[in-house]
């Protein structure tokens, strides 16, 4: 279920204006978390009160971010990506990888995917609060350098859980794979997370440069 729309976005699409829908489903419990409220909010109908309006604005916005919590788990995933696709839209998801099945049923119609690797695969479970099967996130990577998507790996720098020898770790399994490129980005706290601090800008640095001597590495500072 759909539960939130951001209607303009600049930065949640590379290179692209898009519409944002957030879905009130997930299957992880992540301890830096920024979007769970979502699950508790009533849902919007998508056929009623979101398609109607996104194709009234199509001549503005052709691509639609799907997004979440984690959208693949909604029952209603595919029947919206295959709507959005008959409509003529762009349609990308950001996602934690844990359903490649679900992504591959549709990687066809989705034309952009970000793609969240959380930490190192040996504290991937402890940091999202459940059993992780990390198989199925490289997986859910490989659909997308298999069939040539644009797609974005990253990585939230939450503090201390997720370390430079983490990013490390991760930039040579993405570089394994064939991925070209890898993304840090800076953590936000927000009421509902667990951590206030930061890193520093410098810090952020320090790791972007270590691991860029891996895989070419961005720093996306929010």
């Amino acid at each position: 279920m759909i539960t939130q729309v951001i209607w303009t976005s600049m930065v949640d699409c590379p290179n692209h204006v898009c519409s944002v829908l957030f879905f009130g489903t997930c299957n992880f419990e992540c301890k830096f978390c920024y979007n769970r409220e979502l699950v508790k909010m009533q849902p919007i109908d998508f056929d009623k009160e979101i398609l109607p309006k996104l194709i009234e604005r199509k001549d503005f916005i052709q691509h639609i971010i799907l997004s979440g919590g984690e959208c693949t788990c909604s029952p209603e995933f595919t029947d919206i990506v295959q709507k959005l696709y008959m409509e003529g839209f762009k349609v990308g998801i950001h996602t934690n990888g844990s359903n490649p099945d679900v992504v591959e049923k549709n990687i066809e119609e989705i034309s952009f995917l970000g793609i969240d690797f959380k930490t190192s695969k040996e504290k991937y479970s402890s940091i999202c609060n459940v059993e992780v099967n990390v198989d199925d996130i490289i997986k859910t990577i490989k659909l997308a350098v298999d069939n040539n998507k644009e797609f974005q790996v990253r990585t939230t720098m939450f503090p201390p859980e997720v370390k430079k020898e983490d990013c490390i770790k991760i930039a040579k399994l993405l570089k394994g794979i064939g991925v070209q490129d890898y993304t840090i980005q800076q953590y936000q706290y927000v009421g509902s997370a667990t951590v206030k601090e930061q890193y520093t800008q410098e810090e952020l640095v320090e790791i972007k440069e270590e691991c860029g001597k891996i895989i070419y590495t961005n720093l996306k500072v929010k």
